[in-house]
Parts: structure tokens; C-alpha cells; sequence
């Protein structure tokens, strides 16, 4: 079964959306490496090396979507965005865990 070609405006919108999508992402990287060189502290260190394990294999692959629109480059951008999205979940739902559990005083 063939599938019709998605209309070039649609096309368009997604590829500027994933090309936003992996620019932000590339920007937390790049601001976890502004941590560690304002504050060298542990966590500082750890949280680059997670987004660096994470975010920037994501982030340029949502990026390269958006670039070149091919078939799929935009399924592993769309992939990515969903894995990116989870991840991001993930260490929201931790943090506000550690928030309530050590909430402190």
C-alpha cells in the first residue's frame, strides 16, 4: 500500500517545527555547559553529561529532519521528538518528587 505524499505546506510547518524543536534542544545542551562553567559542582557535571548523552544525539537529529525534509529524516525527527518529550517528563516528574521529599526546614 503507497502512501500519498504529505501537501507541501504541511511539509513545510513540520520541517520549521522540527527545526525549532532541535534548536531549543541544542540550546539546553549548550546551557548545561554554562552551568558547569559558571558552578563546576557534581550535579552541574552530571546533568551535562546526561543532555550530552541525550539531548544532543536527539537535537541534531530533530534538527537534520528539519533541514533536509527528506521521508525519513522526518520519521527519526518525529521519533525523536517523542523520545525527547519522555525524557524531559521523566526528569520533571524526579524533580518535583525530590521537591516534595525534601521539601526541607
Amino acid at each position: 500500500m503507497q502512501e500519498e505524499p504529505v501537501p507541501a505546506v504541511v511539509n513545510r510547518k513540520l520541517r520549521g517545527r522540527y527545526l525549532l524543536a532541535g534548536a531549543v534542544m541544542l540550546s539546553l545542551w549548550g546551557a548545561s555547559f554554562v552551568a558547569v562553567s559558571q558552578q563546576g559542582s557534581a550535579f552541574n557535571v552530571i546533568a551535562t553529561v546526561f543532555t550530552t548523552i541525550t539531548f544532543l544525539p536527539l537535537g541534531l537529529a530533530a534538527l537534520w529532519g528539519g533541514i533536509s525534509g527528506s521521508e525519513t529524516d522526518m520519521r527519526r525527527a518525529r521519533i525523536a521528538l517523542f523520545a525527547s518529550g519522555g525524557l524531559l517528563l521523566a526528569v520533571v516528574t524526579i524533580e518535583v518528587f525530590r521537591r516534595i521529599l525534601f521539601s526541607g526546614g
